[in-house]
């Protein structure tokens, strides 16, 4: 008979090995995140609010997995990625009349992807026995993608910035204590190179400094987490109200959020 160890991946193996205390945030936001992810609704807003819980969960053991093996720098980027998709889901959880633009933005991406594909091997397609011109003419009107392009031009379909979406979604704090150095890290930019230490300017930091970034990591990608459920729970109607007190009242319990 198998044991539930056997059932841990390697990586959650080593994650509460190196944070013991861990276990009791895991078991807390794996009882509701399992919970959401199997859940479906007769509402298409629902579900695709759902649906995007289940990305944020993605995001979430793909965090974990990079602290387990010490890979700060990695983690911390993905956070802003995190970040990003907890502000827009719960704007688009509190505003379900922007769902048609949040499908038709996807839309339009899901056009350009194909066609930057085919253009950049053109005999893919016919290798499929697949015309690609009329392919991608066929993928473009049933897309409408010259109408949808035309109304959203260079816009996101909340037509918001990140900081207006993190004001709205109740992440200020966040973006303005997290968001920026986690941008900067995801950009490459030279803040990640640039060490500042006695008066003087460095241009370079050991591999090793960046395991700092494993803790931040961990504590934000649960904190995200958890708003964004708490929010699917109260404003979806979601029947795990237990379940996100006992995360809320973890995270309260870790001084992480405040009542």
């Amino acid at each position: 008979m198998s044991t539930p160890a056997e059932h841990v991946p390697e990586y959650l193996a080593i994650l509460l090995d190196r944070y013991p205390e861990f276990s009791k945030d895991a078991i807390a936001i794996a009882n509701i995140g399992g919970k959401i992810n199997g859940y479906h609704s007769d509402d298409d807003h629902t579900n695709v609010c759902v649906n995007q819980c289940r990305v944020a969960w993605e995001w979430l053991n793909s965090i974990q997995c990079l602290v387990a093996y010490d890979y700060g720098l990695g983690a911390i980027s993905l956070c802003r990625n995190l970040f990003e998709l907890v502000a827009g889901t719960i704007f688009l959880m509190e505003n379900p009349n922007k769902l048609q633009d949040f499908v038709d933005c996807g839309k339009v991406v899901a056009y350009e992807v194909t066609e930057s594909m085919i253009g950049a091997d053109p005999h893919h397609a016919s290798a499929l026995g697949v015309d690609s011109q009329a392919y991608l003419h066929a993928f473009k009107a049933k897309a409408d993608y010259d109408n949808l392009k035309k109304r959203f031009g260079k816009e996101k379909w909340h037509g918001k910035t990140i900081k207006a979406l993190a004001d709205e979604a109740g992440m200020k704090l966040l973006y303005d204590s997290f968001y920026k150095e986690t941008s900067a890290i995801a950009h490459g930019d030279s803040y990640v190179t640039l060490s500042y230490k006695n008066g003087a300017w460095g241009l370079g930091k050991d591999v090793r400094s960046w395991s700092r970034y494993c803790d931040a990591a961990l504590d934000f990608s649960i904190i995200a987490v958890g708003m964004l459920y708490h929010r699917a729970v109260h404003k979806l109607g979601l029947p795990f109200v237990s379940d996100i007190q006992a995360l809320m009242g973890r995270l309260m319990q870790k001084g992480l959020l405040t009542p």
